[in-house]
């Protein structure tokens, strides 16, 4: 097992780094400024060993013209979300490990990083389900696969057994705005929340 960073360390120095670029994220500085707390106080929670309250990376991926955007179902969840996962061991960026796992849950390569930073801080309880994990603190980012939904086969992964494009469209044709209705029962209960904050971001970079 690998030892727990150190306050000091690398990975959290470099980590750091990141949510500090998180205050600029539509959820604001105040959360961002509470996840570096977090970091600061138990570097540990870079990593999933890191006790019951730990950081994660996550990632709204969406196609090419950003008129879909791809779910996974979660089998221990049991809900439709977007990818995301822990940081891998010695892993210390939150976009990378984003990329790593949207890759390796929906079977897209050569995604791009929309933005500058992360574009969203989010947490959450979870149940029972998730055993010794007892609350996520995750940092979202937009990513933009190269071509058209229809375009794009999504291959499924053990744990998230089914991948699935969602159309996610302007709302009126102008945006920046966008309708949920499309999303699949089951979905993830603040998924159409977060879709709404990060609307006009995406907008901001690819209309």
């Amino acid at each position: 097992m690998a030892a727990e960073p150190g306050a000091g360390g690398p990975e959290v120095r470099a980590a750091l780094a990141e949510l500090d670029a998180a205050a600029a994220a539509v959820s604001g500085p105040a959360l961002a400024a509470e996840f570096r707390e977090l970091l600061e106080r138990s570097p540990g929670a870079l990593y999933r060993t890191g006790g019951p309250r730990h950081l994660t990376a996550s990632a709204v991926v969406v196609d090419a013209p950003a008129e879909h955007v791809a779910l996974v179902w979660h089998r221990k969840g049991r809900f439709w979300v977007q990818p995301g996962g822990h940081l891998e061991a010695g892993e210390t960026s939150f976009a990378r490990a984003a990329v790593r796992e949207a890759a390796e849950e929906t079977g897209l390569g050569d995604l791009e990083l929309v933005g500058e930073g992360p574009a969203l801080l989010h947490r959450h309880g979870l149940d029972a389900a998730f055993g010794a994990c007892h609350e996520h603190w995750d940092v979202l980012h937009l990513l933009r696969a190269p071509a058209p939904a229809a375009e794009l086969a999504l291959t499924a992964s053990e744990e998230t057994p089914e991948v699935i494009w969602v159309p996610w469209p302007l709302l009126g044709g102008t945006g920046p705005a966008r309708s949920s209705a499309a999303l699949p029962a089951g979905a993830v209960a603040d998924l159409p929340g977060t879709l709404e904050a990060l609307a006009p971001a995406l907008a901001r970079y690819v209309g």
